[in-house]
């Protein structure tokens, strides 16, 4: 019993601070007294499990309403503020400026205290360093991302990092910078300068820093086809490095010591030499955390040194599996909202993966035991790889086999020795020609990197995970058990469904549009969202969607005009996917033209173009591609979706004259909803069940128009908008049709609420 209270006591208390992450409101901090009175009657009479799954509540309630405390103190004088702030991040080179994070000291000269000061993301058009302290006059915006099946969750990033707003510093703005003496500023701009002639300067800014600023978006790919992104931020394995070599130099240290004493006090030296060897680990850690501004992983990988080193030099022991419930539990309450961060769970999964590999090799020794728990790890990594990069990368044992221990023993060491000699050394620079010589191998395997990538749909994840764990606990059961284990997993395979499939997905990609309709493992584009020099949506949104989707081939893109936030991404998906085809009303060839009259089929979908009415030269909002997709069977069409560009009154009333009424199951509402289309005789002539506008949560543009949103709702048709609601799929099988959206409105975690909206 005492064995079962230790292990779920920790577990409650950690599941219950998890799953703030997940409530749809956070209770008012009236709260605290009846579950701290509860907990202190559940402490009285023993009833330990329960007793902390209350405390847990208690701390999640302090969590939560400071949090939100911070936010309302941060717009209580309204979204024009002028801010006393100090910089807590490396600046990150972005389209136009910098971005940094800055923590909040005094708002409009009154200076908050340190439990009302909230951090922000500080958009700017000068370079600042960690440590200045800026007082400016900046403009406040809520926190606004897009929600789709996969890819960056903005909301969700920010929370995890407990930023409660964006803020904008304008060009030409007046502001005062106070460069404040700080060594780490002072050491990243030494680094910077002995490599700035150095091809690897990103990965070094990274592995010393965390300050991944200067690692373009290649190098993100080839890191992610290799499976090394791990190694090039500082994280556990990189601290955990530094306290080994600091541990090592420990004891080195006092072995020679030792050795200089008299033969009768040397024995008195080993238990006190432990100490401080393992005190010089924690430290070195310490110092290399600080170097990249305490970062959240690394103050996690502290902790549990710190958790780990206590429980050993106390000789205390417990299981691994309570001592993993018990770092989590300290990280939790140390760490606000560590659960909402994807590293959170790589961290602990790797350890918890570690624990049950020991488990099943335990009787092995030397190198075959840690082959085959490398092998193990890789295994039951692969999961979390597909769902967060929808693809494996087949070369990932070999190459983390190979360069774990280089950056290990080699990379990261030299690193730190090479960065100590060139402050201490001015005229050392050259010495960072030895780093790129070690390089230099791991860069030609990242070359290599795309040879052994393989797309995997998101939903491989699912299935996978009962065939790997039947492999790895396939030494614990006999061949007859482990054949219907097989069997059993065979038989949940998705089989080929007879009916006939077909969805359209409308990505959320703020202010623009990209619609994928999808049938069977091929898909076709209708226009591919905005792209900047630095950033597109086609890579960062519509491609993993895709590839999450299970689309395999990108059959065709349609463009309906050349404006960048529905063509910007056309040249990339090009290169990623290329497709058979391409229509747009500017297209350089027949075939290659979206204008009234043309028709295409693919597979069981039929494209109908019904507008512009000739090729133009460049396409603008009123040569928009209107193109009305069928699916058919047979002769018969069963289900219609009208997607319709940005086409605007004129056009509307000149598409009215060509085409009688029209009855269509999901349309694309014209221009994000602007008054500027949807006129009344557009939807008068076309009746619609659901009609979808892509938009940005309180964009500029305030899109969609409240008019224009009530004018499909009094036609009888289903409205959505993907700012409010995010992704929104339909599928069509069997003639029946389902609608599913990413955000649930009356279910949204609280966090996205106030994020968004300033207020819960």
């Amino acid at each position: 019993m005492t064995l079962l209270t230790g292990i779920v006591a920790p577990l409650g208390y950690t599941l219950t601070l998890i799953s703030v992450i997940w409530w749809p409101m956070m209770p008012h901090y009236y709260w605290l007294i009846p579950t701290s009175l509860i907990s202190i009657a559940l402490l009285i009479n023993r009833c330990l499990v329960f007793a902390w799954v209350f405390i847990a509540m208690s701390v999640a309630l302090i969590q939560g309403n400071l949090y939100k405390h911070q936010s309302e103190v941060l717009y209580r004088f309204g979204t024009d503020i002028t801010i006393k702030g100090r910089v807590d991040s490396y600046f990150k080179k972005i389209t136009r400026g910098y971005e940094v994070e800055l923590t909040i000291l005094s708002i409009n000269g009154e200076k908050l205290s340190f439990f009302e000061q909230p951090s922000v993301k500080l958009y700017t058009p000068v370079e600042l360093s960690m440590g200045d302290e800026l007082h400016a006059l900046v403009h406040l915006a809520p926190v606004i991302g897009v929600r789709n099946q996969v890819g960056f969750d903005k909301e969700q990033y920010y929370f995890s990092h407990r930023i409660s707003a964006e803020s904008i510093l304008a060009n030409g703005s007046h502001f005062i910078v106070r460069s404040v003496d700080n060594w780490q500023a002072t050491l990243h701009q030494v680094v910077v300068s002995a490599t700035e002639n150095s091809p690897y300067q990103g990965y070094y800014l990274a592995l010393i820093f965390g300050d991944r600023s200067k690692l373009e978006a290649k190098d993100w790919l080839r890191l992610k086809q290799s499976g090394l992104s791990h190694l090039v931020a500082i994280s556990g394995l990189h601290v955990g490095i530094i306290f080994t070599v600091g541990y090592l130099i420990g004891r080195a240290s006092l072995l020679v010591m030792t050795l200089c004493l008299p033969v009768a006090y040397r024995h008195k030296t080993v238990r006190f030499g432990l100490i401080l060897s393992l005190l010089l680990g924690l430290l070195l850690a310490y110092f290399y955390a600080a170097l990249g501004g305490f970062a959240t992983s690394t103050v996690r990988a502290l902790i549990m040194l710190a958790v780990v080193n206590v429980l050993y030099i106390t000789h205390t022991r417990i299981m691994s599996v309570v001592t993993l419930l018990v770092t989590a539990s300290l990280i939790l309450t140390l760490i606000p909202f560590s659960a909402a961060s994807a590293s959170f769970w790589l961290s602990f999964l790797a350890v918890a993966v570690l624990i049950v590999t020991h488990s099943v090799v335990c009787h092995q020794f030397g190198l075959r035991t840690v082959l085959y728990t490398h092998v193990l790890l890789c295994l039951l990594f692969i999961p979390i790889v597909v769902g967060l990069f929808q693809g494996i990368a087949m070369a990932s044992p070999f190459y983390n086999l190979v360069f774990v221990p280089w950056f290990s023993f080699l990379v990261v060491p030299t690193l730190l020795l090479v960065t100590v000699v060139t402050v201490l050394v001015e005229k050392a620079r050259f010495v960072w020609e030895w780093v790129d010589g070690l390089m230099m191998p791991f860069d030609y395997a990242l070359n290599l990197s795309s040879w052994f990538w393989f797309n995997a749909p998101a939903y491989f994840a699912f299935y996978a995970i009962p065939l790997i764990l039947v492999l790895v606990l396939r030494q614990g059961i006999s061949l007859k058990w482990f054949a219907l284990l097989l069997i059993a997993f065979a038989v949940t395979l998705p089989l080929k469904q007879s009916g006939q499939k077909v969805s359209v997905h409308f990505f959320d990609v703020a202010h623009g549009l990209a619609v994928a309709i999808k049938q069977g493992d091929e898909a076709v584009l209708y226009d591919t969202g905005r792209a900047t020099p630095t950033f597109s949506m086609a890579r960062a949104v519509v491609t993993p969607n895709l590839l999450a989707l299970g689309v395999k081939k990108l059959h065709g893109i349609i463009i309906s005009h050349a404006d960048n936030d529905h063509a910007g991404g056309e040249n990339a998906l090009v290169a990623s996917w290329q497709p058979e085809w391409i229509k747009k009303p500017d297209g350089t060839k027949d075939e290659q033209l979206c204008v009234q009259g043309k028709t295409w089929q693919w597979k069981a979908i039929r494209f109908e173009a019904l507008w512009p009415p000739n090729k133009v030269e460049r396409a603008y909002n009123p040569h928009s591609c209107v193109v009305l997709v069928s699916v058919v069977q047979g002769q018969t069409t069963i289900k219609r979706i009208l997607l319709t560009g940005d086409i605007e009154k004129v056009s509307e009333i000149l598409i009215a004259r060509t085409i009688s009424d029209l009855n269509v199951d999901v349309m694309g509402v014209p221009h994000h909803g602007s008054n500027t289309s949807s006129s009344t005789f557009l939807t008068r002539l076309i009746r619609a069940d659901h009609v979808v506008a892509s938009t940005k949560f309180q964009s500029r543009w305030q899109l969609p128009s409240e008019s224009v949103k009530q004018r499909y709702i009094e036609q009888g048709a289903q409205w959505y908008e993907t700012g409010e609601q995010g992704q929104i799929n339909f599928v069509f099988f069997d003639g029946e049709l389902t609608v599913s959206t990413l955000r649930n409105q009356n279910l949204d975690p609280w966090y996205r609420q106030m994020l968004r909206s300033r207020v819960e």
